[in-house]
């Protein structure tokens, strides 16, 4: 049974806000500026970053409208260059790549609600924890990650209406603190913007690695840019609607993102920003009274729910589409007959996310494997190059998209961070690529359990089929 299209642009647009929107822009901003010393570098950085992503939504515009099916870089990865690609980007997408984030996001939630719960002060002017115990906290955070992934095992339509709900909230929170911060702040402190802040350490503000392994920590922020290529088999009309969703999701949350940095680095003076994680709320105590502040720090836990939510829709399409062409168990590619979701596939990551809460080992498991959530993006677009070969991109009738100068921008800059992070994280690194290649044992051993079945269709690129779209 196929998955419907159902999806219309806006919760396309929405379903990459949210992805791209967590909590990274609330806690990197004071980390960058340690690392670089000049707020104008942290700014600029801030839009390099932006540039990025939206050279990455630009080259996969082009590859999404080539194969208009649900999965993501796990498809133009394995319609490019074979089955084992595909095979061991859904592998870190399994083990990593969703699971590990809607764990860490449902714990910081907790954590957060502990928060705004200690800033009201009981009736006896003491404070103390909404939810104590590690026990009971880990307890509520498996609860959501049920909660969220029952929702959209429950169905498309009504897990879409919340999660859409949840991402205008989550960008209105975002988008009046940086309304309200810009009106706030005192513009005579405006030349912060161009201070050069001591260091600690020895190494210079100008040495690139410091800038590209800034860069990459950026860019977790920026992760998420890709997302409705997750879910293009259920959405209407793709080659129009996914174009304007990757475009639209992307610039927004950059140009968002921008405006948040600059209101932090005015706000704050940079000795007491340098090396801060929770920059927004440090940003909030120095510009608004504490109703405020406390509404804020509600906000950004709601903000977390909606990216439990949404990694809880997109993760499971991904084993969904492996399982269809038969690189996971054949029982993650069953629909619904009535609910119309791939619901073993959601079952699956509820699983292993509950698991990660209990076990505490999501947050370590994202800092070590991080660096590999960027190499398949990467292959993906230095895939372009080689159906430009095919002749299969660009495609004749859809826009241009300054090939090669983007796809040779994205892939420059992703190279730059790779390196940095080499040199400057060469443990997590190679532990990360450690995981990705023993990825490959397990694709042969699966490949030979298959091989008394039906052979599987040649997987070589094609001319793609007309989309199956259908009217709004």
């Amino acid at each position: 049974m196929e998955l419907k299209r159902q999806l219309g642009l806006p919760t396309a647009t929405l379903v990459v806000i949210a992805s791209m929107m967590g909590t990274g822009i609330f806690f990197t901003t004071g980390i960058i500026l340690q690392m670089t010393r000049q707020a104008w570098l942290v700014l600029l950085l801030w839009l390099l970053g932006g540039f990025t992503a939206i050279c990455g939504a630009l080259c996969y515009v082009e590859l999404a409208t080539l194969w208009p099916q649900t999965g993501g870089e796990y498809v133009y990865l394995k319609k490019t260059f074979g089955r084992l690609p595909g095979f061991l980007t859904g592998w870190i997408s399994l083990i990593v790549g969703f699971s590990a984030p809607v764990a860490t996001s449902a714990l910081a939630f907790v954590s957060y609600l502990n928060a705004f719960y200690r800033e009201l002060p009981d009736a006896a002017g003491n404070t103390a924890d909404l939810i104590s115990g590690t026990g009971p906290q880990k307890l509520l955070a498996a609860f959501l990650v049920f909660f969220f992934g029952l929702l959209h095992i429950v169905g498309v339509q009504w897990g879409s209406r919340i999660q859409n709900g949840l991402t205008v909230l989550k960008f209105l929170i975002a988008a009046s603190f940086a309304a309200g911060g810009l009106w706030m702040a005192d513009w005579s402190q405006a030349a912060r913007l161009a201070a050069v802040y001591p260091a600690e350490s020895a190494a210079p503000a100008a040495d690139l690695p410091i800038w590209g392994l800034s860069l990459l920590i950026i860019m977790f922020s920026y992760s998420g840019w890709n997302a409705a290529s997750y879910i293009a088999g259920e959405i209407r009309d793709p080659e129009r609607n996914l174009r304007k969703a990757l475009l639209y999701g992307t610039a927004c949350t950059a140009a968002l993102y921008f405006l948040l940095n600059l209101v932090y680095l005015i706000a704050v003076p940079g000795p007491d920003l340098m090396g801060q994680e929770a920059v927004g709320a440090l940003a909030a105590r120095h510009l608004f009274p504490l109703p405020i502040v406390q509404f804020y720090t509600l906000g950004i836990s709601l903000i977390l729910l909606s990216s439990i939510s949404v990694q809880m829709m997109i993760g499971p399409r991904v084993y969904f589409a492996m399982a269809r062409d038969r690189l996971m168990f054949s029982p993650l590619a069953r629909v619904h007959p009535r609910l119309g979701t791939p619901w073993i596939a959601i079952l699956l990551q509820m699983i292993l996310a509950i698991l990660y809460i209990f076990t505490g080992s999501a947050q370590k498991l994202l800092e070590y494997m991080g660096f590999a959530l960027t190499v398949f993006p990467l292959l993906a677009i230095l895939g372009l190059f080689f159906l430009k070969r095919k002749k299969l991109v660009p495609r004749q009738g859809t826009p241009r998209f300054f090939f090669p100068w983007i796809p040779a921008a994205f892939i420059a800059l992703t190279f730059c961070m790779a390196a940095s992070a080499l040199l400057a994280w060469t443990r997590t690194t190679w532990f990360a690529l450690m995981v990705v290649l023993s990825g490959i044992p397990v694709y042969y051993y699966w490949e030979w359990s298959l091989s008394g079945k039906k052979p599987l269709p040649d997987d070589a690129p094609t001319e793609p089929p007309p989309s199956e779209s259908q009217p709004e």
